[in-house]
């Protein structure tokens, strides 16, 4: 028995069906391992912000270090002035207390600004940590929809792949071979409707040879120029109609 063009055309929906859910299947993982990739990035430039904090706490700490050793020194050289006879170690000593009196005040300074570096960092990184953990819920939230959705989708496509074979009963085993040979090399495609003439899977013009076979039904019609399977669209019949009769008008009298 061969296969109507209703056969066929059922058989192209059904192949189509399973490949959209075969991409999904396969996109699916895809687009997690992108968004992963994606939050461990984000997830490196929140350790660079927070080394960038350490960093500029560690300075800050230097520079407190730096000022309480200027401050000791000084201390000690107070103590020393107050021993010293010779004016010129007294003026030496003064000079040496005035010095690291300024390298403080200079400290100080970059002190303070250190604070307000860190108080930037820890402003920016808090902000980077937010972002990260509602980026890190949304991946998580992927995942498990895609999980969740992966088990339906793997019943339908085992459903839709039994139909697929069951409707594949409809092709005369003379040319079964070819028909699966032409699903292996165009997998959804390898049917295509016949509109207007024209095979929609190549858009060639068929031959007069090919529209008789498809309309006499005497076995399936592959494509000359694309190779597929050919059926009828929906609605088309591959005969042209007829064109309406000229009538003559009567002469008035």
């Amino acid at each position: 028995m061969n296969a109507t063009a209703d056969a066929l055309r059922d058989l192209h929906t059904l192949h189509q069906r399973a490949k959209a859910l075969r991409d999904r299947l396969a996109s699916a993982p895809r687009t997690l391992a992108a968004r992963t990739a994606a939050l461990a990035a984000r997830a490196a430039e929140v350790e660079k912000l927070r080394k960038g904090v350490q960093d500029a706490q560690l300075s800050v700490k230097k520079g407190e270090h730096a000022i309480q050793t200027s401050q000791a020194k000084i201390d000690d050289l107070k103590v020393k002035l107050n021993l010293v006879k010779k004016n010129e170690e007294y003026k030496a000593i003064q000079n040496q207390i005035a010095h690291d009196q300024a390298a403080i005040g200079k400290n100080e300074d970059e002190v303070l600004q250190g604070y307000e570096l860190v108080e930037a960092r820890k402003a920016e990184m808090a902000a980077a940590e937010a972002e990260l953990k509602a980026f890190s819920d949304e991946v998580d939230a992927l995942k498990k929809t895609i999980e969740d959705q992966a088990a339906g989708q793997k019943a339908q496509l085992a459903e839709l792949e039994a139909a697929i074979v069951a409707a594949e009963g409809h092709i005369p085993a003379d040319v079964r071979e070819q028909y699966k040979r032409t699903v292996r090399q165009l997998g959804a495609d390898a049917l295509a409707a016949v509109e207007g003439g024209v095979c929609l899977g190549c858009y060639t013009s068929v031959t007069p040879q090919m529209l008789n076979e498809l309309i006499n039904r005497d076995g399936l019609t592959f494509c000359k120029s694309c190779g597929r399977l050919l059926y009828f669209a929906e609605g088309e019949s591959g005969v042209a109609p007829e064109k309406p009769k000229k009538t003559r008008s009567r002469a008035k009298s």
